[in-house]
């Protein structure tokens, strides 16, 4: 499939780690840019040391990627060739107890930040927490409105629902599910169904602006490693059919080249010697249509096969996140200008 010059292809999570061969796979892809991980639950102090890493990876590969702290970065760095690489972190651990780093690590480039990673924290619940008691009133109120104010993308993808639902009505500002799926489609017959998230809650994130990506994440989609490129799509398009052709994007939620060690710390971080989950710490493989993200060629091809317009499909690939970027990567003032 020939890249449509006009459209950019945007995937809004991937975990992997990163290397040349990883940075090679996006170009094999058609990406134009991808939405990094740099913290779960590292603080301030460890965030600021993977950033200093990653300034080293752009010197030595910045003829396959680039930071990009706008949308008029993403733009330009896609129009050079390569791929724009925005940093967000999944965690509001960076933040410590401290609004004023909201700040400093925008001005670093930090653009996307996830508010609770599955459990409780100063911010709110996760999603995996019995008791969810929302957005806290001093701390979580403040760091949202820390975020709208200097531009950072409020995610919700593993938060409570009640924690959600605040975070919704709370924000002035549009936000977003950078990488789950609708519960009423995938059903609960799933390793990690708490993920996913319910049709009310998506409608109001949809309604305000905010927009969802759809994610290969096995754990999470239906049929886990067995499902196929039809079954995604079909996804794709009941997503669509039910919020609206400007809600849906792509949030693979892609990772490897790390060890299964790596998964007690994703899942128990400093707070537990184990992983609370019921389930063993194993990757799932990969589904054979998609095995690492230079996948997409196969994936916009099905989609093209089916009912979607060019136009359509150029809003799924990354339109809607990139508008979404667009009004969102400014400070709140001059957003309003």
């Amino acid at each position: 499939m020939t890249k449509n010059s006009d459209r950019l292809l945007i995937d809004c999570l991937e975990v992997t780690k990163p290397t040349r061969e990883r940075f090679q796979e996006w170009r094999d892809g058609g990406l134009d840019c991808v939405h990094v991980t740099l913290s779960i639950w590292e603080n301030a102090r460890e965030t600021l040391s993977t950033i200093g890493k990653w300034n080293r990876i752009f010197a030595n590969n910045s003829d396959l990627i680039a930071l990009a702290h706008n949308a008029e970065d993403i733009e330009s760095i896609a129009a050079s060739g390569r791929t724009a690489v925005i940093f967000g972190c999944q965690n509001t651990s960076l933040f410590e107890d401290d609004i004023d780093l909201v700040e400093i690590f925008c001005e670093l480039g930090v653009r996307i930040v996830q508010l609770t990673y599955n459990v409780q924290n100063n911010i709110g619940s996760g999603c995996w927490e019995e008791d969810d008691h929302g957005i806290s009133q001093f701390f979580g109120r403040n760091v949202i409105q820390e975020m709208n104010r200097h531009g950072v993308l409020i995610d919700i993808s593993h938060c409570g629902l009640t924690t959600s639902f605040d975070a919704a009505e709370l924000s002035e500002r549009s936000i977003a599910i950078t990488h789950a799926n609708p519960s009423e489609f995938v059903g609960f017959d799933v390793e990690l169904n708490k993920r996913n998230k319910p049709t009310d809650l998506i409608k109001l994130v949809v309604e305000k602006g905010g927009v969802i990506g759809l994610s290969v994440y096995p754990k999470i989609m239906r049929g886990g490693s067995n499902s196929t490129l039809d079954n995604f799509c079909d996804m794709v398009e009941w997503t669509v059919d039910k919020f609206g052709i400007n809600a849906v994007g792509f949030g693979t939620d892609y990772y490897t080249g790390y060890s299964e060690e790596s998964i007690v710390w994703w899942r128990a971080g400093r707070w537990a010697r184990e992983s609370p989950l019921k389930i063993p710490n194993k990757f799932s493989p990969w589904p054979d249509w998609f095995q690492t993200p230079a996948d997409f060629t196969k994936l916009l091809e099905a989609l093209s096969d089916r009912s979607f317009t060019d136009q359509d499909i150029e809003l799924i690939a990354g339109g809607n996140w990139f508008r979404l970027f667009r009004e969102s990567f400014v400070p709140l003032v001059q957003s309003n200008q």
